[in-house]
């Protein structure tokens, strides 16, 4: 396993033909989804975007999160097939809740590989076991969400029992040993006071249990200057577990960084998302949204699948208005994870093409 770049934001570029589709204003098929099959979960993270646990500490964003809601499976199918007839390439199954309390995930799965679709899966592991596992062996990637090293903190964080921390490490364990080689494991680790202190332990750890790398993260908070006291201590932390641990088999990725910054309450410095018509999100209450960091907030959905098929809703000129409408200046107040790669499709689009020889 070579440390190649998983999230870099030069992906994008790798598509030049959408790119330049949506340079020429035509509006193409999403080439990557988000799909929030459940917003059912069995851990209940006190600082989860969603709202878990007894806090409900949701981003505020977010007005229309239900706990209970749902996918149909015969909705669930007619977006796969859509899906299939409309070109898409990759697929990430995630939360919402937890994707693998959905009692429909072998079968939609299976419906994906089907037809092709690239797969991965964001998750908090505690089901990644048995056969659902060896679905997800073949995976393009599959992300662990694993807080502390410490079975107490662990549990207090996420308001589960010990058994469910030995659980996920079995788990994690042993899909590092029977995953396919160009399937990446990864783990991510999201950072708060409560944890911030354990950051280099669990790139030991984490390193020990076979996964390719361990991303930090910062945690997103309501109250501005959140990471303030922890932050210097957190960057030592990340940056000698990435002088000591890393190796053609691992690697810490460094999030934290940039993320720590009170991102959530500033305004954005680009007026046109492109990402938006390139990538989308279908979230357990059957809607589309402009993103995920978006997704359950009422001004950001795009269409409403439960009354149109999702193949109907993408190219009718209803999407479209909404699309190129969006302005992140004006209507994005919350944290931007499409905000590098938008820069730098502008950058791309401002290009003089009467000098793209002089490299």
């Amino acid at each position: 396993m070579s440390n190649k770049q998983q999230y870099s934001s030069l992906k994008i570029f790798h598509h030049k033909e959408a790119l330049d589709a949506i340079k020429d204003g035509k509006h193409i098929a999403p080439f990557y989804i988000r799909i929030k099959p459940t917003n059912l979960c069995n851990h209940h993270c006190s600082y989860c975007t969603y709202g878990a646990g007894n806090s409900e500490n949701k981003t505020e964003n977010r007005d229309t999160v239900v706990r209970t809601d749902m996918i149909p499976w015969g909705k669930m199918q007619e977006i796969i097939c859509d899906m299939g007839d409309m070109g898409v390439k990759a697929v990430t199954f995630s939360g919402g809740g937890e994707p693998l309390t959905y009692p429909y995930i072998v079968e939609a799965v299976q419906m994906m590989k089907d037809r092709n679709i690239d797969l991965s899966l964001i998750s908090n592991g505690q089901l990644l076991s048995g056969e659902t596992a060896k679905l997800f062996y073949d995976a393009k990637w599959v992300r662990i969400s694993f807080d502390s090293p410490n079975e107490a903190e662990y549990m207090q964080l996420r308001n589960v029992s010990a058994v469910s921390f030995q659980t996920v490490c079995n788990n994690i364990k042993n899909f590092a040993v029977n995953k396919a080689k160009n399937c990446v494991l990864g783990i991510n680790y999201v950072i708060s006071k409560a944890n911030a202190s354990r950051v280099y332990e669990a790139a030991v750890l984490l390193k020990s249990f076979g996964v390719n790398n361990v991303k930090f993260a910062a945690v997103v908070e309501n109250t501005p200057n959140y990471h303030n006291e922890i932050k210097d201590s957190v960057i030592k932390q990340i940056h000698c577990a990435q002088k000591e641990l890393t190796s053609s088999e691992f690697s810490v990725i460094n999030n934290y960084e940039n993320d720590w910054m009170d991102k959530n309450f500033v305004t954005k410095n680009f007026p046109h998302c492109y990402t938006c018509g390139l990538v989308t999100v279908i979230a357990a209450d059957c809607k589309a949204y402009y993103c995920h960091t978006r997704a359950y907030d009422s001004k950001a959905v795009i269409g409403d699948l439960a009354k149109q098929s999702f193949k109907h809703m993408w190219f009718s000129e209803k999407t479209i208005r909404k699309l190129n409408k969006l302005n992140p200046m004006r209507d994005c107040k919350n944290f931007c994870v499409y905000e590098e790669r938008n820069m730098l499709i502008q950058d791309y689009f401002d290009v003089d093409s009467n000098h793209i020889n002089f490299i």
